[in-house]
């Protein structure tokens, strides 16, 4: 049975790769839009030239940045929070006798509600 604070770890692991996933899908975005401006600028020069356009220094400069933000939030971010987040789930894994709480936390305190 799954205690209440790995219910709330796993409520808070949705929401962060709810938000990573949202990040990762903007950033796709913002690649695949660059791609698209990139091709339709290469129509007239490569029909002039027949080489790809200079304008590709542009784009895959802006790639690089999508993709270090892109890396940064998933790894930086909400790789830290995730990682903290088990840190303390794992701690409070432990019994209370373990870790030093006092006895009466466990079994008369809860069912006296907190008196």
């Amino acid at each position: 049975m799954a205690t209440p604070h790995r219910v709330v770890d796993s409520i808070a692991n949705g929401i962060a790769n709810g938000a990573e996933g949202l990040i990762n899908a903007g950033a796709n975005a913002l690649k695949d839009a660059g791609h698209a401006i990139m091709s339709g600028l290469d129509k007239p020069f490569t029909a002039v030239t027949k080489r790809e356009g200079p304008h590709h220094i542009i784009g895959r400069a802006a790639d690089g940045a999508v993709e270090t933000v892109q890396r940064g939030v998933d790894e930086g971010i909400i790789g830290s929070a995730k990682r903290a987040g088990e840190g303390i789930m794992s701690a409070l894994d432990h019994p209370p006798e373990q870790v030093g709480l006092p006895p009466d936390l466990e079994g008369d305190f809860l069912r006296k509600g907190g008196r």
